[in-house]
């Protein structure tokens, strides 16, 4: 008998089965909510503007004796640059700046970086490179990853 009752109950169960699952599910929400979220635009702001005090200037590096047996003195050429900026306006997040040199066969140079206190940059390289034509920006760099850059100098030149 326990086999018969044991069939019995399985085809019940089966037929239970079955049917709760045709009949469709039904839950209702009584509750709303609404939010008011409100979403910013991020933006970081490169500095107002790029100042560039520049001096030119030589040195008596040595010399030679010329062919006639004259002394000549040479020189060396250097150009003296102190690049200047305010901060940036960004309310948050500022870990620095970095100064670029453009030049004009398309490539870019950095010049340096600082912390977001410094704002004052000072090289001084051969004249040579000002074949190159540069042009200085300053790049606000941050914590998470964005930046902003300045319009670019005028050419430097002595």
């Amino acid at each position: 008998m326990t086999t018969i009752r044991r069939v019995l109950i399985l085809i019940g169960l089966t037929l239970a089965v079955t049917v709760a699952a045709a009949i469709p599910a039904s839950a209702a929400f009584q509750d709303t909510y609404t939010a008011r979220t409100t979403v910013g635009t991020g933006t970081v702001a490169a500095p107002a503007s790029v100042t560039v005090n520049d001096y030119c200037g030589q040195t008596a590096n040595g010399g030679y004796y010329d062919a006639n047996g004259t002394w000549v003195t040479t020189y060396y050429y250097w150009y003296d640059a102190t690049v200047t900026w305010p901060a940036s306006t960004t309310a948050r997040g500022v870990t620095g700046y970095r100064v670029m040199a453009h030049l004009n066969n398309g490539t870019s140079v950095v010049m340096a970086e600082t912390d977001a206190v410094n704002r004052t940059v000072n090289a001084r390289v051969d004249r040579g490179y000002l074949n190159y034509q540069p042009r200085v920006s300053v790049i606000t760099l941050t914590s998470y990853g964005w930046t902003a850059e300045t319009p670019r100098t005028a050419v430097l030149a002595c």
